[in-house]
This record gives C-alpha cells, sequence and structure tokens, in this order.
C-alpha cells in the first residue's frame, strides 16, 4: 500500500526566487510519515508512553525540480524494507503526475530511555508492513 499526502507550498516555505526551499522537504517528509503512521493507529504519543521510538539515521534526497509558490504537492510514501531493529522508506514528492524529488530514509527503532537500537516490536512491525512494498 502507498500512502499519499497532499499540501501547498506557502509562501513562508519559498526561498528568494520563490521556489520550496530544498532543507523544507525533510520537514515535508517527516509530515508525510507521521501521517502515513496516523493512518495505521501507530501514534507517536502511544509510542514514546510505552518507551518506543525512531530515529532517522540516514536521509538520501534526489531534487529533480522545483516546486513553486502555491503548487499542490502530493508524497507517495511507502516502506521498502523492514530490518530487526530498522526499516528503509521511500517517499516520491510529486506535482501533479511529474515526480520533483526523491527522498529515502532509514529509521532505527531505538528505546527512548536508553536512546540504544532495539528490535521492532511485533505490533509495530505488522502495522508497518500495511505499507511494505510489494515486488
Amino acid at each position: 500500500m502507498i500512502h499519499e499526502y497532499t499540501f501547498r507550498i506557502y509562501y513562508k516555505d519559498t526561498d528568494a526566487s520563490g521556489i520550496a526551499y530544498h532543507a523544507n522537504y525533510l520537514a515535508y517528509a517527516e509530515r508525510a510519515r507521521t501521517e502515513m503512521f496516523n493512518e495505521v493507529g501507530l501514534l507517536m504519543p502511544d509510542l514514546l508512553a510505552r518507551g518506543d521510538s525512531f530515529v532517522v539515521n540516514h536521509a538520501e534526497i534526489d531534487y529533480k525540480r522545483p516546486a513553486p509558490l502555491n503548487s499542490l504537492v502530493t508524497i507517495k510514501s511507502q516502506i521498502l524494507k523492514i530490518k530487526a531493529a530498522s526499516c528503509t522508506l521511500e517517499q516520491k514528492f510529486y506535482i501533479e503526475d511529474q515526480e520533483i524529488c526523491r527522498i529515502l530514509i532509514e529509521a532505527v527503532s531505538v528505546d527512548t530511555h536508553t536512546l540504544r537500537p532495539k528490535r521492532i516490536a511485533s505490533d509495530i512491525r505488522s502495522l508497518y508492513e500495511k505499507y511494505l512494498k510489494q515486488e
């Protein structure tokens, strides 16, 4: 399953040339991931309360085209792989049907008390599998 999240590029998001500032793409991607997990009931406050969290340990960004002021951007997110203590997500940004950016994120499961990596809990893994890319 692929999750879709759509938002508009506002004036505050742009640089002097009127296009989305490059660093904002990581924040947009984070919002889309949060909404993706909210959709399946994986709420961050609940995770944190039980001592589970995920930290990004690798991000790879490929910018293809700029996102101009007031454009509607859709992010299509899916999980490419799940390992014992980490997962890799792909997030593609589109304006209409044209891909403008691709971000790969690797996130590691950590214990919020020790900040050490830990196995992804089975209930979280089963929710992640809903967005796992099928070959």
